[in-house]
């Protein structure tokens, strides 16, 4: 069960194939892969590397971009927030020219809204998005909901990351 916030926007129809990556160094896309797997929305691809290069052609519809980072998992993987924003910029342009749907996402809680490199991975790509994706738990505090009305954009609310894939899949 999901809910949309009081946005003027409507969501968008999510398509197949999909393609999943992350600004920064978190589980979050895989988290989105499997959850969307289990609710047989597929194919979707997830890959933390994804490249504007490694998108173009591949017939993807939908590009969702997971943000909030790991520091443990940067520093360990030597990622920079500031080349993952710029990879990510360029990887929306590509995706744009694809005409593919964009979808930012929040889907690791608060946890992931805790420094400096959570902030900045979700001002990046959230302004970027077509519409905006979360778990309950990453809105505690209401930040998400005033954040998709100040960029007019849509919010899909799930209770969890179980339940991410079977939203998409209603969005079909």
């Amino acid at each position: 069960m999901f809910l949309f916030a009081a946005v003027a926007v409507q969501a968008a129809p999510i398509e197949p194939p999909i393609a999943v990556t992350t600004c920064g160094q978190s589980p979050g896309a895989v988290m989105v892969k499997m959850s969307c797997a289990q609710a047989k929305l597929m194919p979707t691809d997830s890959d933390n590397k994804l490249t504007a290069d490694g998108l173009r052609g591949k017939g993807y519809k939908t590009l969702i971009i997971t943000t909030g980072t790991s520091m443990k998992g940067m520093g360990a993987a030597g990622t920079d927030v500031n080349k993952e924003i710029a990879r990510i910029e360029e990887l929306v342009k590509a995706a744009r020219e694809e005409g593919m749907l964009v979808v930012g996402a929040h889907v690791e809680g608060m946890a992931r809204r805790t420094d400096a490199s959570d902030e900045a991975s979700i001002k990046a790509v959230m302004p970027l998005s077509d519409m905006i994706l979360i778990i309950e738990d990453s809105d505690k505090d209401g930040f998400f909901t005033a954040y998709s009305k100040e960029l007019n954009k849509p919010l899909v609310v799930v209770k969890d990351a179980l339940g991410i894939g079977a939203a998409l899949a209603e969005l079909k």
